[in-house]
C-alpha cells in the first residue's frame, strides 16, 4: 500500500510539474508575432512555399556532376585553386590545376533553367544532396572561369554567368542549407569577377544587385516555424515561447542592420548561424569591392560611399581599400577587402 501510494504522489507530482512547464497560450502568442519585412507570422510561412516537382534539366545537371572526375566532384584541388584564388588580392591568376570538361555543364546551364524538388520542413535529404551537387558544380565552373580568364579568354565569362544561373536554382528554396549554397556560390563569382576579361557583362548587374541577407531571414524564419510547430503539438512550454521570440527579434535587428561589420545575437532553436549572418552582410562590402575593381580597370572613379554604414572606399592609384577589415572564421576564405587593382 505504502509503495502504491508513492507511485501515486510521484504521478501527481509529474503531472504537476508538466502542467507548470507546459503554456500553449504563450507559444501560440509568440508564433502570432510579425515577423519583420513583411514576412508574416510563424503560420503563414507553410504557405508561402508549397512543394516544387524536380525538371528534366535537374537530373541531367545531377548525372553531369556525378560524372565529373573523382576528386572534382569532391572539391579537392578544384576547392582549393578557387579559394587560393579567392583570397589572392591580386589581380593576375595564378597556374590552375589540371581542370574537369565543364563544357557540357555550362551549355545545360545557359540553355535550360534547373528545378530542383522542394521540400517542407527544414532538413531533407533530398536537399542536402542537392546542396552538394550545387556546390561541387559552382567551383567547377568558377575554376574553369579563372583558367579562362588567365588565358584572357572573354568566354570566361560564360562560366560564370552558368554559376549564377545555377545559383538562381535555389530560388524559393525554404532551408537554411539552401540559401547558405546560394550564398557561397554568389560570394564565388564575385570574388573573381574582377578578375575576369573586360568588358564585364551586362548580367553581372543582378548579381551585384541581389542581396542574399532577405532570403537568409526567410530561411530563418522558416526553421523558427518548423520548430515551433512541432513544439506546440509535442510540448508547448515556455522556454518555447522565449526562445521564438528571442530569435524573431534577432531577425528584427538583422533587417534593421546598416552596418557590414555583424556580430549577431546566437540564436536558441536549430545550428548556431552567427557565422552565417556575418558573411552575409560582409558580402555586400565585398560586391562593392568587385564593383569598384572593374569600375577602376575600366578606368573610372571609383563609388567611394558604401551601403555600409560602418565603412566607405578609397582608391590611391593602386590598391582598392574598405576603411576596415571584416574577419570571418573559418573555414571561410573571403575575397581581401583589399585589392591590387594596377601594378
Amino acid at each position: 500500500m505504502k509503495k502504491l501510494l508513492l507511485l501515486v504522489v510521484a504521478i501527481a507530482l509529474a503531472v504537476w510539474v508538466v502542467s507548470w512547464f507546459r503554456t500553449p497560450e504563450a507559444v501560440a502568442t509568440s508564433g502570432e508575432q510579425a515577423w519583420p519585412g513583411g514576412m508574416g507570422t510563424l503560420g503563414s510561412v507553410a504557405g508561402r512555399v508549397p512543394p516544387l516537382q524536380a525538371n528534366e534539366a535537374s537530373v541531367k545537371l545531377t548525372a553531369l556532376a556525378n560524372a565529373l572526375p573523382k576528386n572534382a566532384a569532391g572539391a579537392d584541388f578544384v576547392a582549393e585553386f578557387v579559394a587560393r584564388e579567392i583570397v589572392r588580392g591580386e589581380l593576375t591568376i595564378g597556374q590552375p590545376p589540371a581542370l574537369p570538361n565543364v563544357s557540357a555543364i555550362r551549355e545545360l546551364l545557359l540553355r535550360e533553367p534547373i528545378v530542383w524538388k522542394r521540400h517542407e520542413g527544414i532538413d531533407h535529404e533530398e536537399t542536402a544532396a542537392m546542396r552538394a551537387v550545387q556546390l561541387a558544380v559552382a567551383r567547377a565552373l568558377v575554376a574553369s572561369a579563372l583558367a579562362k580568364a588567365r588565358a584572357n579568354d572573354p568566354a570566361a565569362w560564360e562560366d560564370l554567368h552558368a554559376a549564377w544561373k545555377l545559383a538562381g536554382a535555389l530560388d524559393g528554396h525554404p532551408q537554411m542549407m539552401a540559401q547558405t549554397a546560394a550564398l557561397t556560390t554568389a560570394r564565388m563569382i564575385n570574388a573573381v569577377a574582377w578578375k575576369m576579361p573586360l568588358p564585364a557583362p551586362a548580367w553581372l548587374g543582378e548579381l551585384q544587385a541581389r542581396d542574399c541577407v532577405r532570403p537568409l531571414l526567410e530561411a530563418f524564419q522558416n526553421s523558427a516555424a518548423s520548430y515551433w510547430k512541432d513544439g506546440s503539438q509535442m510540448f508547448p512550454t515556455k522556454w518555447l515561447a522565449n526562445s521564438v521570440e528571442h530569435d524573431r527579434r534577432i531577425a528584427e535587428e538583422l533587417f534593421h542592420t546598416t552596418r557590414c561589420d555583424v556580430n549577431a545575437r546566437a540564436n536558441e532553436l536549430g545550428v548556431d548561424l552567427t557565422a552565417v549572418w556575418r558573411r552575409a552582410f560582409r558580402y555586400r562590402a565585398e560586391r562593392e569591392a568587385a564593383a569598384n575593381a572593374l569600375r577602376v580597370r575600366e578606368g573610372k572613379p571609383i563609388e567611394t560611399a558604401s551601403r555600409c554604414s560602418d565603412g566607405g572606399w578609397t582608391f590611391d592609384g593602386t590598391t582598392l581599400r574598405f576603411s576596415r577589415e571584416i574577419a570571418t572564421a573559418p573555414p571561410d576564405r573571403p575575397m581581401p577587402l583589399v585589392l591590387r587593382v594596377k601594378g
